[in-house]
């Protein structure tokens, strides 16, 4: 992470150590830290734990010691890797915050509309029509660290162009077709209130989880790198959280073995099935252009003429030039997108692969049956949709393709179709080219290229869908579906951790000592309030019992007078929150590169937020006065201002920055 002023842990030479050092320890070692946040914020309204990924950077050799919080808000003594760290290390540790114990520095407001009026967002999933998305992202007052006048908000989401072909936005929104779904980004400003309202018309609607991440930055380089580190950082939330493969190693590797395999026999698939289109492609737009040139009779004209078109539709009903390149087209065009079915396949054995990773295997089987039934269904849909894109999407591409080619034949014989097979290519090539240009005929080749993808995206499901059913064997087989011995401790671990930290719990298992005694009482002292109804960081009292062997619950705050609902947070629930992570890190990297396509230049929006930041910024780290009344050690001890630079306790004086990541449920 990049930080433009690091503050590290020191002890004044000469003169007693402040009262606060000596209530809180700071350890031998000199250090920093940075932070990757994750918020998770439920169905637009609640919002649920933070997850903290923290890096230390020992810049001088001794023991490094990091605060959580517990329960009811109190700090919390860790020794980061549980001994002396040497000059020029590097360590890793992930904290989990209960809900309603911290709060994100932006509060994230979401409402759906369909078809006007304003409905939940399980009215929008699946529902036709007009469906706005109202966002607004405002600084969080709740919060205790001043990040929101210093960081970039950025929000992203994506829609499947099967769900809709154009979306609209504020002032400001950028909108790209990325693959197979409508990307859209916004662009906030530091220390500001911003709303932004979208609006598509949707089929089935469906949308990625909505993505709000904001990072620090002073030019557009740092943006770039601060965004896409924040991103890599989230697409391995899972491996962070457990460390990656420490249970039924043997599954585990037989999975990755095949993971391995499909990843391969993917890449070969496609590198032949891609290159085999285009050239189908391309001999059948030449043999239906060369068919519909031996109809044209008189006068050509600037546009398609239409007895010529009905003659080469003639030729479609018998053994001619034409009616065999549709047939290969046809061909080439399915085995392109049976072709991703390896990468489906692949897929769904790395998510498996995670899941093990996070939960063990303890009723992963039937899980596995359930998503393949609902991933081949679904996968099938699919299918038929894209084949009917492609249908209504290749009439007005041909329509278009044949008036540019009259057009640009009549030109090289004079008007007449007399010798106009004299100059068919090259009006192809001239045709071709001006495909590639002209913006209306671009958007007629995109829908094609929309339908394409539609296609290779169902068969990529499919992949999935039987790749799932040969897992779910797979784990069953291993062991009866049920969880090794190491894999019901971690998922114990998972269930009962309290928000002092996954790192400071192992150390307390493996030391036989149960993880915040105070907190197990379950007494809901609770430590104020989060953010307010939906914000990512709303609050709630983390009345988890850490030391209970089954599902904790965890309070949140709903939308009614912030009172407290009970939530059963359970593995699965842990997993979906981090499978949100990861599906929005993918979503960011992709936002950066339509916000700053070569890591210099960028939007006028983002240019402005980037000038602002910089401003701010420079006030924040303006040196402190070493003979004011509080000192220099002291100050840097309270925050820069007096506010702190750690999201989780004032007391981690080393924290030098952080990088935020807000999350929405997908639709």
């Amino acid at each position: 992470m990049t930080v433009s002023c690091a503050m590290t842990l020191a002890i004044a030479a000469g003169g007693a150590a402040p009262a606060r050092e000596a209530e809180y320890p700071s350890g031998t070692a000199v250090a920093t830290k940075t932070q990757d946040v994750f918020g998770i914020l439920h169905a637009g309204t609640i919002s649920g734990e933070l997850y903290i990924a923290n890096d230390f950077q020992i810049d001088q050799s001794g023991t490094a010691i990091d605060y959580g919080v517990s329960e009811d808000g109190e700090p919390v003594a860790q020794t980061v890797g549980g001994e002396e760290q040497a000059t020029g290390a590097a360590a890793n540790t992930l904290t989990r915050v209960s809900s309603g114990l911290k709060a994100m520095p932006w509060s994230v407001h979401v409402r759906y509309s369909l078809n006007g009026p304003n409905v939940d967002s399980s009215a929008v999933s699946g529902a036709n029509g007009l469906v706005g998305l109202h966002v607004t992202v405002a600084p969080n007052p709740l919060a205790d660290t001043d990040y929101a006048n210093t960081t970039i908000p950025v929000i992203a989401f994506t829609v499947p162009t099967k769900v809709t072909s154009e979306i609209t936005g504020s002032s400001g929104t950028l909108v790209t077709q990325n693959g197979t779904d409508m990307l859209v980004v916004a662009v906030g400003r530091p220390a500001r209130t911003a709303s932004f309202d979208f609006f598509f018309t949707a089929k089935h609607c469906s949308m990625s989880p909505l993505a709000v991440a904001a990072v620090e930055a002073s030019d557009t380089a740092e943006f770039s790198r601060s965004m896409t580190a924040l991103a890599t950082r989230a697409s391995n939330l899972s491996d962070i959280a457990i460390g990656g493969g420490k249970h039924d190693t043997k599954l585990l590797n037989r999975l990755k073995a095949m993971r391995d395999a499909e990843r391969d026999k993917a890449k070969s698939a496609i590198a032949a099935a891609d290159p085999a289109y285009q050239q189908a492609f391309h001999d059948y737009m030449a043999a239906y252009v060369t068919s519909y040139t031996g109809h044209l009779s008189g006068s050509i004209g600037d546009s398609t003429q239409m007895s010529a078109l009905l003659g080469t539709a003639g030729e479609l009903n018998s053994d001619t030039p034409v009616a065999r390149a549709v047939a290969d087209i046809s061909n080439a065009t399915n085995d392109r997108s049976a072709a991703r079915a390896h990468q489906g396949a692949a897929d769904a054995i790395d998510d498996t692969i995670r899941q093990i990773e996070l939960r063990g295997t303890t009723g992963l089987a039937a899980d596995l049956k359930r998503q393949a039934a609902s991933q081949t269904s679904r996968a099938a849909k699919d299918f038929k949709t894209g084949q009917k894109m492609m249908h209504d999407a290749m009439i007005p591409f041909s329509m278009a393709y044949t008036d540019a080619y009259t057009r640009h034949l009549s030109k090289m014989t004079g008007g007449t179709a007399s010798g106009a097979s004299t100059y068919a290519q090259q009006a192809i090539e001239q045709t071709n080219d001006e495909f590639a240009s002209n913006k209306n005929l671009k958007a007629d080749n995109q829908k094609v290229q929309a339908a394409l993808d539609t296609m290779a995206a169902a068969k990529a499901r499919e992949g999935q869908g039987k790749m799932l059913l040969t897992l779910a064997a797979l784990v069953a087989k291993s062991g009866t579906g049920d969880a090794s011995g190491a894999s019901k401790s971690a998922a114990a671990d998972w269930k009962t951790v309290s928000a002092n930290g996954l790192t400071a719990y192992a150390l307390q298992s493996g030391a036989g000592v149960r993880a915040d005694d105070k907190a197990a009482d379950g007494a809901g002292a609770g430590a104020g309030a989060g953010s307010g109804s939906g914000s990512v960081a709303a609050g709630g009292d983390g009345s988890a019992a850490p030391a209970a062997p089954l599902a904790s619950t965890r309070s949140l705050y709903g939308l009614a007078g912030r009172q407290s609902h009970g939530i059963e947070a359970d593995m699965s629930g842990t997993v979906n929150d981090v499978v949100a992570v990861e599906t929005a890190a993918e979503i960011i990297k992709n936002a950066v590169d339509t916000l700053a396509p070569d890591g210099a230049s960028a939007s006028s929006a983002l240019k402005r937020a980037i000038d602002e930041a910089r401003a701010a910024k420079a006030k924040v780290v303006a040196p402190v006065d070493a003979q004011s009344s509080v000192g220099a050690l002291e100050a840097s001890r309270i925050g820069r201002e007096g506010v702190s630079r750690d999201v989780v306790t004032p007391v981690n004086t080393h924290t030098a920055g952080a990088r935020f990541l807000m999350v929405t449920d997908e639709l």
